[in-house]
């Protein structure tokens, strides 16, 4: 299986004892990088220790005008929590995982220690397998509806006891969302100081080396004139740069919408929606389904607050994301770059 976490040796002959090793750290972060976060921000790096390996927050990839409060860097950094602990659980490590933040640590996320080994079930397998292909899917969804069964495979995927998924599907609650998500959108594509740094993390292959940010490749360009019909609008890339991934067809757009709750809004609760929309990204692509984040009226404070007041949401909404079968072939879509293990890990 390519770029999957390699096997250390015969596991049953490995005692509870044995710590994790470089080859098997850097095999487990090849997976865990592909995590999604705000404009390919990748504000993450992990620490090796005797212990067992540390999730860390990089506060110097946290985007001060799009993610003042630090919200987005940890959603990142949970969805790069959950792919930690699927790639450590292919590679045969069974592992106790306690999640942080501590008070006075704040950027000490989450602990990572081995207290075992078995063969990987075939579900962590294909967990590894689906993580290493998913894609961000800007373009139209297909017209093909998701039935109720698999949105309730996907709520269950994405739900536990502290974060839930759930799908407003109504036709008041998708005028309501529209109508909040199109008004977040407004205010950020008319903030200068917003777009100066997102066209700061758009990158062009041809001129830049590909380590971070998104490409102008992966973002599809729409003619003028010619405006998506979508009903709850996605983050315009296009401001100021244009793309390349033309959309060549009318298309009336209703994706599948899928908002992550958690009932406090603490650090720990940002961490737990990355979690959960991780879970729900790696459902999404076992059964097919493209997915992508949908995160400008969630982005700040007093956009989840609005949001939840115009929905009549009792839980904080932490996440949303498009969900729907791909309307072209996947392997189509361009592989955002990431930075490789190396540059994100800590040896002690």
């Amino acid at each position: 299986m390519t770029g999957c976490p390699a096997k250390v040796g015969n596991v049953a002959d490995v005692t509870t004892t044995d710590r994790f090793d470089r080859a098997t750290v850097d095999a487990a972060l090849a997976v865990a990088v592909r995590a999604p976060s705000i404009h390919n921000t990748q504000p993450w790096a992990w620490r090796l220790g005797r212990d067992g390996l540390t999730l860390l927050a990089d506060r110097s990839r946290q985007l001060p005008v799009a993610d003042p409060d630090g919200h987005s860097l940890l959603v990142s950094c949970g969805a790069a929590l959950h792919l930690t602990e699927v790639a450590l659980r292919g590679a045969g490590w069974q592992v106790d995982t306690t999640v942080l933040p501590v008070p006075g640590d704040p950027d000490t996320l989450a602990s990572f220690r081995p207290v075992g080994r078995a063969e990987p079930e075939e579900r962590a397998l294909g967990e590894v397998e689906a993580a290493l292909r998913r894609r961000s899917d800007r373009r139209p969804f297909a017209s093909t509806p998701v039935s109720s069964e698999t949105i309730e495979v996907l709520r269950a995927a994405g739900s536990e006891a502290a974060a839930r998924v759930d799908f407003p599907a109504g036709a008041d609650q998708r005028i309501d969302l529209a109508v909040a998500v199109s008004w977040a959108d407004r205010v950020e594509r008319d903030d200068q100081a917003y777009q100066d740094e997102m066209n700061r993390w758009l990158r062009d292959p041809d001129v830049h080396a590909m380590v971070d940010g998104v490409p102008v490749e992966a973002i599809p360009h729409v003619p003028a004139g010619r405006p998506r019909h979508t009903d709850v609008p996605l983050r315009d890339f296009e401001v100021g740069v244009t793309g390349r991934q033309l959309i060549e067809r009318d298309v009336d757009e209703r994706p599948l919408i899928a908002v992550i709750f958690t009932d406090s809004d603490a650090a720990a609760d940002h961490l737990r929606a990355g979690r959960a929309m991780m879970r729900l990204m790696i459902e999404a692509e076992l059964q097919g389904l493209s997915s992508c984040p949908l995160s400008q009226a969630v982005d700040f404070a007093a956009f989840r607050t609005r949001v939840q007041g115009l929905m009549g949401w009792v839980g904080y909404p932490q996440m949303m994301l498009r969900v729907g079968y791909p309307g072209a072939p996947t392997t189509e879509l361009v592989r955002t770059p990431r930075r490789e293990p190396a540059a994100v890990l800590q040896v002690a």
